[in-house]
């Protein structure tokens, strides 16, 4: 049929150009419009803002900071207040330190945690240029969602409050509390989990700064995924092999 003609036929070429230590990763935003780049408000780039990351290398864990419109028109200052002093508690997110009677700074940006996604298989990542295919190997893919960190700081912020009131209810009426710990059983699949867990929040963070794609730095790095030789690859697998 004329409709499965194909469109273009063009030679594949596979790159291998990446700086030595460098590794590609696709970051994927679940929550945000198809098709758009990530925005960074006019209000926020006038006050000087920008977006900022940073990586763990061996866990493979990815956090940016992305400011936020505080416009009187799209922003609820008493809440963005009640935010700033979660994150301000919590020592992240724009969160400065103050003097006590110093009111708390209001929450000027987002935080978006990065999840791995499991390799299905082998993946890699496909630039046409000058009439021709470039594979790239893919290292891994990070879907990154805002981070919710604060509202749970102001939850066990209002728990607490609710606990001493309890206590001081308690002492007024001459109750004694008992506080009971149950021992964990150690060793486990729970308790691996854990420790993996653990050594990732021990790793230290490395700054990395955000560049736009359409920055000279993206297009010098938009290079190292074009091949520099264009020798024939043949395949040593059988049709049968992978049908």
């Amino acid at each position: 049929m004329a409709d499965d003609a194909p469109a273009a036929s063009l030679p594949v070429y596979l790159a291998s150009a990446l700086p030595p230590g460098a590794r590609l990763e696709l970051f994927q935003y679940p929550l945000y419009a198809r098709g758009r780049p990530l925005p960074v408000p006019a209000s926020a780039a006038q006050r000087g803002q920008r977006i900022t990351s940073r990586w763990r290398p061996r866990a493979d864990r990815v956090e940016m900071d992305m400011p936020l419109d505080m416009r009187e028109a799209v922003y609820d200052q008493e809440r963005g207040a009640e935010m700033g002093e979660s994150a301000a508690r919590m020592g992240t997110i724009g969160a400065v330190k103050q003097e006590r009677d110093a009111p708390a700074p209001k929450l000027d940006r987002i935080r978006l945690e990065s999840a791995a996604v499991p390799n299905a298989t082998r993946y890699f990542v496909g630039t046409v240029s000058d009439g021709a295919l470039h594979l790239s190997p893919l290292h891994s893919v990070l879907q990154l969602r805002p981070s919710m960190q604060h509202l749970d700081v102001m939850h066990e912020l209002a728990d607490a409050e609710r606990r001493r009131d309890a206590e001081e209810e308690e002492r007024a009426r001459g109750v004694v509390s008992l506080n009971v710990a149950v021992r964990a059983e150690s060793g486990g699949a729970g308790a691996d989990v854990l420790a993996a867990q653990r050594e990732a929040e021990a790793e230290r963070w490395v700054d990395m700064r955000w560049t736009d794609d359409g920055s000279a730095e993206a297009q010098a790095a938009h290079q190292h995924l074009l091949a520099t030789s264009t020798a024939p690859l043949y395949s040593s697998s059988e049709a049968h092999g992978y049908l």
